[in-house]
């Protein structure tokens, strides 16, 4: 037998509606439905997205509604599920949650919803989805999404991000200017790269394209800059530096080093290498390394 479809959508209040397909009931001469349930929206460690029904909504209504298909975020950071070909759910209608992006941490991204309960009562909770942060070719944060399916998914903010005083990555969005701060440390290893680590463990973290470090200097202290280009909509495009600030010193294997705060407290040695340099900064490197020769005593060369 054949299984009814249904067209399945979210209210204004992150309530589920389900109902027949749009013109279904014309085209069947089946009676038009259309009935909001009461529930909450929930996701599992596989990150499942499934309507979990309160009591008391009817014998024909399963207390758990499971559906298949892909995230992505719209325009306004609202979560959004497309459905795909699969049960009795109808493929490309689409799924929209009002959420708010409340917590990003290297393993997860958590969202605040809305919504109403029964007697009309507000009802506020989390959601979160699991996976690891990357930055794509546009220098963008995204979200990857670990799923069972082969298809990958990704929540992209397509804004731009910034840096704070404390040198940390936050992106801000929306009207009412909500704020996400990523808690992680700075590295560069590579020519035009610079990374911005959150756990090495699962690869989470944005390696970002970047020009070649410059010298910044305020009074006696001396940093080094990164300018990183992030494209957001359109052909937009916005430059972001990042300055780093900290220690310089010669290890015993004779490599520079610069630590940019107290290691205890999440700083990072860096080591550093011409190549990631423009001239400015390399002359003013080279000379460190020469302070320190004559510190010691000379005698001793060091290659950089």
């Amino acid at each position: 037998m054949k299984k009814t479809k249904v067209f399945y959508e979210a209210d204004p209040f992150n309530r589920l509606i389900a109902g027949n397909p749009p013109g279904e009931a014309r085209r069947s001469r089946v009676k038009k439905f259309r009935r909001v349930i009461s529930g909450q929206f929930r996701t599992d460690g596989r990150n499942n997205l499934f309507y979990e029904v309160n009591e008391s909504q009817g014998v024909d209504t399963p207390q758990k509604i499971k559906f298949s298909g892909r995230y992505s975020l719209d325009k306004d950071h609202n979560l959004a599920f497309t459905l795909n070909k699969w049960n009795n759910q109808c493929e490309g209608n689409r799924l929209t949650l009002k959420t708010k992006i409340i917590d990003a941490k290297s393993n997860e991204i958590a969202f605040l919803i809305n919504s109403k309960s029964g007697e009309n009562k507000n009802l506020v909770y989390v959601m979160k989805l699991y996976g690891s942060w990357q930055a794509d070719k546009r220098n963008r944060l995204t979200f990857g999404i670990e799923r069972d399916e082969d298809d990958a998914n990704s929540l992209v903010l397509s804004g731009a991000w910034e840096v704070n005083k404390n040198n940390e990555i936050i992106y801000r969005y929306g009207k009412e200017s909500q704020l996400v701060t990523f808690r992680g440390s700075w590295d560069i290893s590579e020519k035009h790269k610079i990374k911005y680590e959150l756990d090495k463990n699962i690869n989470s973290g944005f390696n970002f394209k970047s020009s070649l470090g410059t010298l910044v200097s305020k009074g006696k202290e001396k940093s080094l800059a990164f300018d990183i280009g992030v494209g957001i909509s359109g052909a937009k495009k916005l430059k972001r530096k990042v300055i780093l600030s900290g220690k310089w010193r010669i290890a015993k294997d004779k490599e520079l080093i610069m630590e940019t705060s107290d290691i205890e407290e999440g700083g990072a040695r860096l080591k550093l290498t011409k190549e990631m340099f423009d001239r400015q900064a390399i002359a003013y490197i080279e000379s460190i390394v020469k302070e320190k020769e004559r510190y010691i005593g000379g005698g001793i060369a060091f290659k950089w």
